[in-house]
């Protein structure tokens, strides 16, 4: 098998699938828009055959017709023995001359009835569209689990918090990472937020205005798991693209918390700040430079997070100020949202992995927190509660202490002179000995959401519980998904389909 040019066996070797997500498309062709619609457009048939077959337009035997055409036709298609031929424009036609071809002018030619291309196709996206939501919102959740586990084995390892780039205060990494965990948990109700509203089937809307066959429109909805018609039949066709659109935005959202997160492991993990040690499957080397071991992962993350940036603006403006109606401006959505799905996939699953590896230099944090006059606020806090004096006071005098250092630390000699000059009792040995402890300094902030041990463990633990909610909401709704589509291609459903629920 080969390998990169900076393969090395003594350096850890890079993961094939990281690799490939740093690679990007370099050597990778993208597949056909219409390729990742081919089940969906299967299932969107399947649908529409039985509920013509409801409302009489099929026969028992014509309706089994198509749906052993079309479960053939999947079959096909899985084992790579039929490919969409780009002469009959798109998916739909298809599949449409697929049936033709297996079943008859008689099958092939009446299974459009009732439909238009711009209520099949944004069916099928609605249908792609809920299992992207449920893929990242599965991928949100694997990282979130995989940073609560890192960060409660450092809840006590003090590290420097930052502000404007620069030293500011004392935290800790498990505090740090809390924070990723509560944002990217915003992430994950956003999807179930967005499943929830974009879960109504257009089909039935036909061109944009209904139809006189014979729908059952409620019937189409519960055959693809859908809570329901989308009812306004104009509606369900001039509304593609606004369910692309959301989810490409929370799909910004979610790349541009992960670039963040990408960054902080860059700044961390290099020699100046040494906090961090990145696991080497997730590291690349150069081709030049024999030493390098750098964090491609990251990169391509945050290079990803602007793609998507810019698929969401364009996603914001195609069908703009149009008359209502189909405009075949919409069709560009497809390849926007597309694009953007493929550039954002995996990137939470990669972190999830680095998390798992990472190794944290506790002892390097420590020391970063000693110095840089991280305590500052620490000791003007102290002293303006336990002196009972202004705390624009005790900050002033702070901010004559430091000016007077040149260490990186405030002596105690130092401020005891300033604290003379304002008439305020002085510091013990015992109180600026636990006030130069960056863990004493972190264990006196006691308040809910701060870093303190037992605040931080208390912050994971609810996460823990509400990721246990979450992902038996996921499971829930890809059971209900495998059901309505195993019902779609059950032969005992034709009896079920003759009758109303």
């Amino acid at each position: 098998m080969r390998k990169p040019v900076w393969h090395s066996e003594k350096k850890g070797s890079a993961k094939e699938a990281f690799v490939a997500f740093s690679a990007g498309r370099d050597v990778v062709p993208l597949p056909e828009a219409d390729q990742d619609l081919v089940p969906y457009d299967i299932w969107t048939n399947q649908a529409h055959a039985l509920t013509l077959y409801r409302g009489g337009v099929f026969s028992r035997e014509e309706a089994r017709s198509i749906l052993a055409a079309l479960i053939k036709l999947k079959e096909d298609w899985l084992e790579g023995c039929w490919h969409l031929d780009p002469t009959l424009e798109d998916v739909h036609i298809n599949i449409e001359a697929y049936i033709t071809e297996h079943c008859g002018e008689a099958l092939g030619g009446r299974l459009h009835s009732g439909r238009s291309r711009n209520d099949q196709v944004a069916n099928d996206m609605k249908l792609y569209a809920r299992d992207v939501i449920l893929e990242f919102c599965q991928e949100t959740t694997t990282l979130i689990s995989a940073i609560l586990t890192h960060a409660a084995s450092h809840l006590q390892a003090v590290m420097p918090g930052y502000t404007h780039h620069r030293k500011a205060t004392i935290t800790t990494w498990a505090h740090w990472c809390a924070s990723y965990t509560q944002g990217l948990r915003r992430d994950a109700q956003r999807w179930m937020d967005l499943y929830h509203r974009i879960n109504t089937c257009p089909l039935g809307a036909a061109a944009s205005y209904g139809t006189t066959w014979p729908l059952d429109r409620e019937y189409t909805a519960q055959l693809m798991a859908f809570d329901g018609p989308q009812e306004n039949t104009l509606d369900a066709v001039m509304s593609r693209g606004e369910a692309e659109t959301e989810i490409t935005q929370a799909l910004a959202l979610l790349m541009k918390r992960l670039a963040c997160v990408s960054q902080d492991l860059i700044l961390f993990s290099t020699e100046e700040f040494g906090y961090l040690s990145l696991p080497p499957a997730f590291t690349t080397g150069s081709s030049i430079m024999p030493q390098k071991r750098n964090p491609d992962f990251a990169e391509a993350i945050k290079g990803k997070a602007q793609a998507v940036q810019g698929y969401c603006a364009a996603l914001t403006t195609i069908n703009a100020a149009n008359l209502a109606g189909y405009n075949k401006d919409v069709q560009w959505t497809k390849y926007q949202f597309m694009d953007a799905v493929r550039e954002a996939r995996h990137a939470a699953r990669i972190l999830a992995d680095v998390f798992q590896g990472l190794h944290v230099h506790t002892d390097r944090m420590t020391q970063a927190a000693r110095t840089g006059f991280l305590n500052a606020v620490d000791i003007a806090d102290f002293l303006a509660q336990s002196r009972q004096v202004p705390f624009r006071q005790t900050y002033r005098i702070l901010s004559d202490a430091v000016g007077l250092s040149t260490e990186g630390f405030i002596a105690k000699s130092t401020l005891n002179t300033l604290l003379q000059k304002d008439n305020i009792t002085l510091l013990t040995d015992e109180e600026y000995s636990q006030l130069t402890d960056p863990v004493r300094c972190v264990m006196n902030r006691t308040h809910c959401g701060s870093p303190h041990p037992e605040q931080v463990n208390h912050a994971l633990h609810s996460l823990s519980t509400q990721q246990a909610a979450l992902l038996a909401w996921i499971e829930a709704q890809q059971n209900r998904i495998a059901e309505a589509k195993q019902r779609c291609t059950g032969v005992e459903l034709m009896d079920r389909a003759a009758q109303p629920e």
